[in-house]
This record gives C-alpha cells, structure tokens and sequence, in this order.
C-alpha cells in the first residue's frame, strides 16, 4: 500500500474554500431574505394593534405612520378614519399626515385645508407648514392665502411669517400686508418684527421709527437699541440721538447706554454723564450701573462715589452693593469701611446692611455698628443681630456682650423671639 501523506498548504486550502463556501450560502440566504416584500400596512397595523398596553399600542401606530412609502398614504388615511378608539384615530391620523407632509407638502396641505376645523386639523397643520416652507417657501404662501377662514388658517399664517422672517422679512412683510381681512396681519406682523429686531437690528432701525405709537414700537426700540448697541454702539448711539419724537429719543438712548455698559461700563458710563435732561441721565447712569455691578463692583463703586451728584451717588452705591454684597460680603464690607466719615459712608453702611443680613447676618452687624448716628446704629445692629441669634446663638451673644450697647438693649435683644426670616 501507498502511504499518502497530507501537506499543511493542502489542509489550509481545503479549510480556506469551506469557509468561503459558507460565507456565499449566508449571502445567498441573506440576499433572499432582503428581497423578501415588506410586510403589508394591514399587517403592519395588526401587529401594533396586537400591543396589549395602550402606551405601547400607540407608539407603535406612530412609528407605522412614520415610515409610510408613498403609495401607502391613501389606505392609512383611511384607515385612520375608521379606527374605533379616539385616541388611536388622533395618534395615527398626526403620524400619517405628517410623514404626508415629508414625502409630498403640497397634496399633504391641500388635504388638511379641506378638513374640518378643529384640533387635529391645527395640530396637522402645525406639522406640515415647516415641511411646505422648507420645499418652496411661495408656493406654501399662495396655498395659505386660499384657506377657509378659522383657527388652522391664523396658525398658518403666523407660523409661515415667522419661517420667511428668516429668510428675507421684507418680502414677508409685503406678503403680510396684502393679505385680505380677516387675516391675523397684525399679530404676524408683530412676530415678523421681533424676529427681524435680532437678526438685523440696524436694517429694521428705520421701518421702526415709522411706526405708529404703541406697545410694539415701544418695545421695538428698546430691542433695536440693546441689540444694536451690543454690535456697534457708535451707530446704535447716533440713531438714538436722531429719532425725532423725544420720549423714543429718550428710551433709545438709555437702552443703548445699559446695552453699551455689557462691554465698556466706564465709557457708556462716562456717557450717561452727558444726557440730558437730568432724570434721563439719572436712568442711564443707573442701568449702566447695574451691568457694571455684575462685572467689576469695585471700581463701579469708585466711580460712582467720586459723583458729584449726591442723590444719584447714594442710589447708584445702593444699587451697587445691592449686587455686591450678597456674593462678596467681606470685600463690600470692606469697601465701605475704608470711606471717609461723612454722608457717603453713612449711606453706604445702610445699603450695605440692607443687602446682606439676610445672607450673612455677622458681617452686617459687625459694619453696622460703625455707623455714626446712635438711633440708625441701633437699628442697623438689631436687623442683623436677631437673625445672627437665631442661627448661631453662642457666637452672637459672644459679640453682642463686647459691645457698648446699654444693658437694656442688650437684655431685650436676647429675650425676644429669634428672627424667622431667610
């Protein structure tokens, strides 16, 4: 006999070519499998019927209308119609139409325009409008202009007119005038312009001042004064300077200044210095003095203290510490301390109490019994003190005892009921 020996290459290759034999019968297999037909909608529709939780059962009816094809659409619609349960009608019948309105706005839009007003048609239209505007802006536009007066008609217009907004607000608004009575013009003019405000505050800056006086011009102005402001307050400031009716002069003016203030405090600041008449000033400087409060309190505190106007150095120091304080108790203490005697430091001390006993109570007391005048020294001390009391009783009768206040004072103070605020 003949022995026949078996070499490692030939074992390899006998391996090599079951594998690949494999590898063709599952792609074959595979193949088979994929070009097997979908599952018809009746099938696909008693699948998700067959959930026997509700929740379950409706999500699985949106998700069928979500993947419709085409030539489905016109069985789900109906379909739909005659679902028994309310809830599986509306959850179908939302999912179809706007699966609709992907695949083709124009017929999906058209059919909704003739149903019936009521909920599910403004929720389908709520749907489908975006689809229409994305896939040819105008002609959704005509479309909307042919509806039946009713709800899903004002729906249609102002979602429409914010979507063109976007894109080119003067056509929109053009549109929007031509439109007939009864049309919402007026509320879709007013969501055209506040999208319009944000995108493009100096190119809406002259349709504003040309409109009539009310609430929308009014709250126009104070948009395209801040928003212009933040951009280019050079420009925003000489628009505001040049409106001609001077209550919108004076609103401009101290938008721009506060809007300014977000970037430069000092020089929006040094600004409202040079606005007049006295009570505009006085409002600039004070909303200037808000946004630096937030950025640099320090320095907006030294330079509202070198003011020469003592009523508006008392409540621009008070607005500042009304922010400072509450975050940086020990700095804005201290800020205060080192001012010289006098009415600046008296007022500041107050203000200082006012805005920090209710966050730390010991700081305040221990400020407030600096203060000069007897009577306010005495109060200043008490507002803090029983709130220090109630929440930490040995450290405060630990102070209080070191301090000068008659024994009476003392003794009542101790006695009465610990503060309750926070």
């Amino acid at each position: 006999m003949k022995h026949v020996s078996t070499s490692f290459r030939q074992i390899r290759t006998v391996i090599c070519l079951t594998i690949l034999s494999a590898m063709f019968l599952g792609a074959i297999a595979a193949g088979s499998e994929t070009n097997r037909p979908p599952p018809s909608l009746a099938a696909r529709l008693n699948k998700a019927h067959a959930e026997t939780k509700i929740d379950d059962r409706l999500n699985a009816l949106d998700a069928v209308g979500k993947t419709l094809a085409s030539s489905e659409i016109p069985e789900a619609i109906k379909t739909a119609e005659n679902l028994k349960q309310l809830r599986e009608r509306v959850v179908f019948t939302e999912s179809v139409l706007k699966r609709w309105g992907e695949l083709a706005p124009a017929k999906a839009f058209a059919y909704i325009s003739a149903m019936p007003e009521g909920m599910e048609k403004v929720e389908s239209i709520r749907s489908v409008v975006p689809l229409y505007a994305k896939n040819d802006l105008r002609a959704a536009a005509a479309a909307v202009t042919k509806m039946n007066p009713g709800r899903s008609r004002n729906e249609a217009v102002q979602m429409l007119a914010e979507i063109w907004a976007k894109d080119d607000a003067k056509a929109d608004i053009k549109w929007v005038n031509g439109l007939s009575a009864g049309f919402p013009k007026e509320e879709a003019l007013r969501d055209i312009y506040f999208i319009w405000v944000h995108l493009d505050p100096a190119g809406i800056s002259s349709t504003v001042q040309n409109l009539p006086p009310g609430e929308t011009r009014h709250d126009l102005i104070i948009n395209v004064a801040g928003d212009w402001a933040a951009l280019d307050a050079s420009n925003a400031v000489k628009w505001a300077e040049a409106l001609p009716v001077e209550a919108d002069r004076e609103l401009a003016l101290a938008t721009v200044t506060e809007s300014w203030a977000d970037a430069e405090p000092l020089a929006a600041a040094e600004f409202a210095l040079k606005l007049s008449p006295p009570e505009m000033e006085q409002r600039a400087v004070l909303a200037v003095l808000d946004r630096w409060a937030t950025q640099e309190p320090q320095k907006a505190l030294s330079w509202t203290a070198k003011l020469s106007d003592e009523n508006l150095q008392q409540q621009g120091i008070a607005r500042i510490l009304d922010v400072f304080a509450p975050v940086s108790p020990e700095a804005a203490a201290r800020w205060v301390s080192q001012l010289p005697a006098g009415p600046v430091r008296e007022n500041a001390i107050g203000s200082y109490v006012e805005a920090v006993r209710l966050w730390n109570p010991e700081v305040g007391a221990r400020l407030a019994i600096k203060t000069a005048d007897p009577a306010s020294r005495e109060s200043r001390v008490e507002q803090c003190f029983s709130l220090w009391l109630a929440w930490n009783p040995e450290s405060a009768r630990q102070w209080l005892n070191g301090t000068d206040f008659p024994d009476a004072v003392k003794n009542r103070w101790l006695t009465e009921k610990p503060s309750q605020e926070f």
